[in-house]
């Protein structure tokens, strides 16, 4: 009998997934900053680091604080695709190519931006998506009776996760039993 949580296969496909897209979004989007700015400054690492900080924070505090994302998505989101459109080598590379140039200030200047402009980003996220969970709870709409009897009866929304997506769970290497969802009846 398969567990509640998604096989290993599942959280690894999410994360090379979520990883894939990252990486995409974050060349396209440099080529379209690069050829609006030039490539004399790293604003595209600047603008690409600080919104993924941003989302990073905004996605977890609502993650945290509802039901709606499930660990799947968590991982194909947070782990997967932020972690490959942000990355601190770029970064440290953008500021290395203007300390090389002899920008000193330049390099300076990059370097407390991204640092300084990353917490503020998350502060700014995180408050975000407090100001959308309250919103949303002010409205007290009720959690369907189909989602609340999947719970545990010692669960606590805050601890639960209801994802239609992480309904279907791979097998594990080894399961000769397919998932309940996908059996014939006779």
């Amino acid at each position: 009998m398969m567990g509640t949580t998604p096989s290993t296969r599942r959280r690894i496909l999410a994360v090379f997934a979520g990883g894939f897209c990252g990486t995409i979004a974050r060349a396209l989007l440099s080529i379209l900053i690069q050829s609006r700015s030039g490539n004399g400054w790293p604003y595209d690492i600047l603008l690409i680091n600080l919104t993924g900080a941003f989302l990073l924070a905004f996605l977890t505090t609502l993650a945290d604080a509802t039901i709606l994302i499930g660990p799947t998505r968590r991982l194909f989101i947070n782990v997967g695709f932020l972690g490959a459109y942000t990355t601190f080598s770029s970064l440290a590379l953008g500021d290395i190519l203007q300390f090389e140039k002899g920008h000193w200030f330049s390099g300076l200047l990059y370097l407390a931006l991204s640092i300084a402009g990353g917490i503020l980003a998350v502060l700014i996220g995180d408050l975000l998506g407090q100001f959308c969970v309250k919103s949303t709870r002010s409205r007290n709409k009720p959690v369907s009776r189909e989602a609340f009897n999947a719970l545990p009866a010692d669960a606590t929304m805050r601890d639960a996760h209801i994802d239609i997506q992480d309904d279907l769970l791979l097998s594990e290497v080894g399961e000769t039993e397919p998932p309940q969802s996908i059996r014939h009846t006779q």
